[in-house]
């Protein structure tokens, strides 16, 4: 929230009856403005200005109101201030005031003829811009009570109010990569603090006045996950913290979409749910399976605090080729807390496709099965094999991996063989944070 004095009037004396201050500010003769045939009529007119006439969407600050009693005999006692549409009133000064969230009361002004008051109404402008007015009505009586004792307000008035921008979203906290199933939160392996989303004001700061509700949602999706947990929260002081959440598949590239009514929606990062998310420090392994693939990846490249990532599912790519790949999509990364990749991790790698799809694949022999291969590195790829992918929100080179040979180093493929019960294993030799499929 942003708060702002603006600056008042200086007022000329302070009176008080019945132990109650009277005028905020009284003894500037009243602008001379020409008042209408109604004002003319009725002997009692008053001219009213609010300060400023614009402001900045959730922006909290004080508005001056400035009353001129322009009646020759008659005393203007007390005025209401009605805030303009979408405002919220937090504060009143002047007179006797009080408030409600529409609107401030000023009692015992005591404004003489010609005489003038300044008063401060604090209020916080609405999130979406626009344009609207102020409100008032004032009357003779110091109580604002009874009848035929009304003032009529001056047309040349200035009560215009003007709200820019807009509040908005932003994600505090980002999400990181965890386990399905496990809490995300901002650091890798549910290991940090929780997702946290700010609201701002149009001067992108944040509004700690704010309570709204804030809603969570799967932006990109990249194996239809569905977001577990306390998916609304109302903020406090202007942030609302989610703990607790979670998604319940595999998937490179997720985003959390934050929405609020009348505020401008936020996007997250893109964040990775493993299958398998365990703490690797040297050598470690990992294995995943659906119903027609498993995975299995070792590395030596972890370091103390580091984690082996191992997913199947949620990374759709293919290889500028004929050969269409059959299998689950296998990711693997080795990453630090912070979420960051090893570019520079070296693994080794099996995917194992079930009997039932080698049958139907058309192409029942071990040796006939190739690995389309993604990675954020340029890589070697068979023949009229390579092009690249969008996944995650990242680039990854793709293509066919050649054989492995003398000349031939990583990545590349080591091995294909059939098993005893019919499954087709092929191993290979990756690096970095790839992913792959048969």
């Amino acid at each position: 929230m942003v708060r702002a004095r603006i600056g008042m009037a200086a007022a000329s004396g302070a009176l008080v009856a019945g132990g109650l201050l009277a005028a905020a500010a009284v003894g500037a003769p009243a602008a001379g403005a020409t008042s209408s045939s109604s004002c003319v009529s009725s002997g009692k007119c008053y001219l009213v200005a609010v300060a400023p006439q614009s402001t900045v969407a959730g922006v909290s600050q004080a508005f001056a109101v400035t009353v001129d009693n322009e009646a020759t005999t008659q005393t203007l006692g007390s005025i209401q201030v009605t805030a303009p549409s979408g405002f919220v009133v937090t504060g009143a000064a002047g007179g006797t005031a009080s408030y409600t969230a529409g609107s401030a009361l000023f009692l015992n002004l005591g404004i003489g003829p010609g005489k003038s008051a300044t008063l401060t109404v604090d209020a916080t402008a609405p999130c979406s811009g626009g344009a609207s007015a102020w409100g008032t009505e004032a009357k003779q009586s110091n109580q604002f009570n009874g009848s035929g004792n009304d003032f009529t307000i001056d047309p040349a008035s200035s009560l215009a109010a003007a709200v820019s921008g807009s509040c908005s979203l932003a994600f505090q906290t980002e999400p990181n990569g965890t386990a399905v199933g496990s809490p995300i939160t901002s650091l890798e392996g549910s290991t940090g603090s929780p997702v946290a989303v700010e609201v701002l004001d149009g001067n992108r700061n944040l509004l700690t006045s704010s309570t709204a509700a804030v809603s969570l949602t799967i932006g990109t999706n990249p194996d239809s996950g569905a977001l577990s947990g306390p998916t609304t929260v109302s903020a406090t002081t202007g942030v609302a913290s989610f703990a607790g959440l979670s998604i319940n598949k595999a998937g490179v590239g997720y985003t959390l979409v934050a929405t609020s009514p009348g505020i401008i929606s936020a996007t997250s990062s893109y964040f990775d749910i493993w299958n398998v998310l365990q703490g690797c420090s040297g050598a470690c392994s990992g294995s995943s399976s659906t119903k027609t693939t498993t995975g299995t990846v070792t590395t030596s490249s972890g370091a103390s605090g580091d984690f082996l990532g191992v997913g199947l599912g949620g990374a759709s790519f293919s290889c500028g080729s004929s050969y269409q790949p059959l299998s689950d999509p296998l990711s693997f990364d080795v990453l630090s807390r912070s979420g960051a990749t090893d570019s520079g991790a070296q693994f080794t790698t099996t995917l194992e496709i079930s009997k039932s799809v080698v049958q139907s694949s058309g192409h029942p022999g071990a040796s006939s099965w190739e690995i389309c291969y993604g990675s954020q590195q340029p890589f070697t790829a068979l023949a009229n094999t390579a092009g690249t992918a969008t996944i995650g929100g990242i680039t990854y080179y793709t293509g066919l991996l050649p054989d492995c040979s003398g000349s031939q180093p990583a990545p590349c493929v080591q091995a294909r063989n059939k098993d005893n019960a019919g499954d087709v294993l092929v191993t290979f030799l990756a690096a970095g944070d790839p992913v792959a499929r048969t």
